[in-house]
């Protein structure tokens, strides 16, 4: 059903309107994933932050009105200045401003993200006739990956860890249970918890999250401790 939905989406005026950027970031969603080395966990992507544009005739977007027409949204005008809609296919949480612009946020590709961007559009169209609507620079902003060490008598020393990148990395067990390590000439940050768990974030392709993950592996791998199950 999908695909019957948004196949005829490929060739319509919608992608041929879209940006120069859009382009390249299609194309680095596609990339060949970057070379690691064998002994190197393999990253995954866990969440993508996107943004895009609704271009318009009329001044600013009604949500008042949009609210009652749209199906699962919410919209507090005292709380939050943005609707909340809530796509389930692709699985997708949107929040538009008056402005026409959305903030997309639960995607794990480029390509959902601008098919729950065209979505919203559809929708708005549906719920709004006679008033023109067209989708215009769906980005990505911020790619969040992570890697499960599957550390067995194992885990990560975080004081250690701490100790040799100060510089580079915030570790507060009391205030947050995982290091911050924000390392010079990386794409990401990693977030490093005890029991080996990583999230990747900072990122704004795939190639990003591949590759700075692959670079800051070697130095992970470091603090890695052994438990001795032998010791009484």
């Amino acid at each position: 059903m999908r695909k019957r939905t948004y196949g005829h989406l490929i060739n319509s005026s919608c992608f041929k309107d879209c940006l120069v950027e859009d382009a390249i970031a299609l194309h680095e969603s596609r990339e060949t994933p970057t070379s690691r080395r064998d002994d190197c966990p393999q990253a995954s992507v866990h969440n993508l932050v996107g943004t895009a544009m609704i271009q318009k005739k009329i001044q600013s977007l009604d949500l008042m009105s949009i609210s009652r027409l749209l199906p699962n949204c919410s919209y507090d005008k005292q709380k939050f200045a943005a609707i909340t809609i809530r796509i389930h296919s692709p699985a997708c949480t949107v929040l538009l401003f008056t402005s026409g612009k959305m903030v997309l946020t639960g995607c794990r590709s480029y390509m959902q993200c601008v098919l729950a961007a065209h979505e919203v559009v559809r929708l708005l169209r549906h719920g709004v006739p006679g008033v023109f609507l067209r989708l215009r620079n769906v980005t990505i902003q911020n790619i969040v990956g992570n890697v499960d060490l599957m550390l067995k008598n194992a885990s990560m020393d975080l004081e250690r860890f701490h100790t040799d990148h100060n510089i580079f990395s915030t570790y507060q067990k009391n205030m947050f249970p995982g290091l911050i390590f924000r390392p010079d000439n990386s794409p990401v940050v990693l977030l490093v918890f005890l029991s080996g768990k990583i999230v990747i974030t900072g990122g704004k392709s795939t190639s990003d999250v591949n590759g700075g993950w692959t670079l800051l592996w070697p130095i992970v791998q470091q603090y890695i401790k052994h438990h001795d199950l032998t010791a009484s």
